[in-house]
């Protein structure tokens, strides 16, 4: 029996606004707690709209919450808090985020993951069935990419950051704050263990019935399991990326005229309707660093279009020169600390803590409360 195949694909978000605000009143807080790690469970699949800043997590809390209490709600309000976790060590530690943050990645011998695994070959019916559809439609359920990424680091010995640019680059909501953090986490670079999964995990939450794999062994066996012939090969992915819209010096604008200038991450058409002159800014410098694929920019394309934005790319220094003159506002976002403008602050859920945060606990306690719990 192949994997349960739930998780939508592209044209599941390429809708309007109010149909996305619509799903966020119709989320069971209850079915999501008891069903969320299972493949065909009630998540939300609110990823793509949240790291595209279409919404924001107290868009989602604030939809719940007027309908349950802020108790019922308790899981849907954790693993917004995670999201937020990874947020927030990437706005106070810059790009630290992307090299090992706690301590060094534990056994690795390989930077090149395995290439069945990024083809979805594995032999294991859960990973294959889930990581073809990855490929083919840009989504994943987070427990496959926990699982995907134990494989990869754990059980392949491969550092964690070309398989996390791998999937960065397939997913809708390749998120660089939460994808490199959670890469991390299960690689034990941002965590004080590993994770991993065997393959009584996998059937469990996947709904598979597979017996005798490589990895159908006990969990003791596993952190000296010698993987299959067929994984034994390595290279680095393909992850080609073309960039969509038009070249920044064939922008045209009127300099007298305020302008609101996009990130990907902030396409909201809520945002700044006061002003007539949007755009939508792709640094092609970051791209190189960390490309999407095609699937991934036909969605950034369809939200820009919500928010009457111009698509363009280019390079900041050229940005600068070009907006040189303009009365320019933006959105705050690590990545784009460099961006001329005036700065206007993100919609948060829960405030920055007061005091230390070195782990996701000391975080959640200080946070908890501004959300009823």
């Amino acid at each position: 029996m192949s994997a349960v195949i739930t998780a939508p694909g592209l044209d599941h978000f390429l809708v309007e606004i109010n149909e996305v605000l619509a799903r966020l009143a119709d989320i069971d807080p209850h079915e999501y707690d008891r069903t969320r790690n299972y493949l065909d469970g009630a998540t939300t699949w609110c990823g793509p709209f949240l790291t595209h800043g279409v919404i924001s997590t107290s868009d989602v809390a604030q939809a719940v919450l007027a309908k349950h209490p802020a108790k019922s709600c308790y899981r849907l309000l954790f693993e917004l808090a995670w999201r937020e976790y990874f947020h927030r060590n990437w706005q106070l530690e810059g790009d630290a985020i992307f090299t090992d943050m706690r301590h060094a990645q534990p056994g690795v011998q390989h930077n090149h993951a395995p290439t069945a695994l990024l083809n979805g070959a594995t032999g294991i019916e859960a990973i294959d069935t889930t990581v073809q559809h990855l490929l083919y439609e840009g989504t994943l359920h987070n427990h496959a990419r926990m699982w995907v990424a134990a494989i990869a680091c754990n059980l392949a010995h491969t550092h964690w950051l070309e398989p996390a640019r791998w999937l960065h680059y397939h997913l809708l909501d390749g998120d660089l704050a939460s994808n490199t953090l959670s890469w991390q986490w299960v690689a034990g670079s941002f965590s004080d263990k590993q994770y991993i999964a065997n393959q009584e995990n996998l059937n469990r939450f996947a709904g598979t019935e597979q017996q005798g794999s490589w990895l159908d062994v006990s969990y003791e066996e596993l952190p000296t399991l010698a993987l299959p012939e067929a994984l034994q090969l390595r290279q680095a992915p393909n992850l080609e990326s073309s960039l969509p819209g038009i070249p920044l010096d064939e922008l045209t604008l009127e300099h007298d005229a305020p302008l609101a200038l996009h990130s990907i991450w902030n396409l909201d058409p809520r945002w700044r309707t006061d002003i007539n002159q949007h755009i939508v800014f792709v640094d092609a410098e970051l791209n190189t660093r960390w490309p999407m694929a095609a699937q991934r920019w036909q969605l950034i394309e369809h939200w820009a279009q919500r928010c009457g934005a111009i698509l363009v790319h280019g390079s900041i220094e050229a940005l600068h020169h070009h907006l040189s003159g303009s009365e320019v506002v933006r959105l705050e976002y690590p990545a784009c600390d460099s961006w001329p403008g005036t700065v206007e602050p993100r919609n948060w859920l829960y405030p920055l803590p007061a005091e230390a945060f070195p782990s996701f606990s000391k975080f959640w306690k200080q946070v908890k409360g501004s959300a009823g719990l």
